[in-house]
């Protein structure tokens, strides 16, 4: 199961669940683009890449699933490269 959906089913909430499927559509759209990056395809970074998302998607996982938004490395990495200060607990 997707971990993003099996965290938003776990807290229960609307919130968590609008939140878990943006996650579930962010990751695809990251993955899609790192894979077009690593190919030489895909166009350089910019505003609108998904990797721009990735801090306040981390910021919000953190804040609708506590602790338990740990559990999303993928997410936590990608808004850790996007933030050089930034150092998960």
């Amino acid at each position: 199961m997707n971990p993003y959906v099996r965290l938003s089913s776990m807290a229960g909430s609307l919130e968590a669940a609008s939140l878990g499927m943006r996650l579930a559509l962010w990751h695809d759209e990251m993955v899609a683009h790192e894979r077009r990056l690593r190919a030489g395809v895909g166009d350089p970074c910019g505003d609108d890449c998904p990797h721009a998302e990735a801090e306040m998607l981390w910021t919000d996982a953190v804040a609708t699933f506590g602790g338990d938004a740990e559990a999303l490395t993928f997410l936590r990495s990608r808004a850790s490269a996007a933030l050089p200060d930034f150092a998960p607990t």
